[in-house]
């Protein structure tokens, strides 16, 4: 069985309260973890850097499974690239 392994999530949302955004990235971390499960093979990542924009009046729980539904994207997609190899 492999093992994912993140050694941390930052998210910096301007104009966001601290705890608004520790929030977020607790909900990220909880969405993103079943996505990384079903991966395909193993990849290393140093960093991985993505953007999303909140949309206007976007509720915290919208663009946590956004952002998370982002980064499992390209995590999966470096997998398939690793597993191909």
């Amino acid at each position: 069985m492999s093992s994912i392994d993140i050694d941390r999530l930052s998210i910096r949302v301007p104009g966001m309260e601290r705890e608004l955004g520790r929030r977020l990235g607790r909900q990220v971390a909880e969405r993103l973890a079943p996505s990384l499960a079903l991966a395909p093979g193993e990849a290393s990542l140093e960093r991985l850097h993505v953007e999303v924009a909140a949309r206007p009046g976007e509720s915290p729980d919208a663009l946590a499974d956004r952002i998370a539904a982002r980064v499992a994207l390209l995590i999966g997609a470096a997998s398939t690239l690793e597993a191909g190899r």
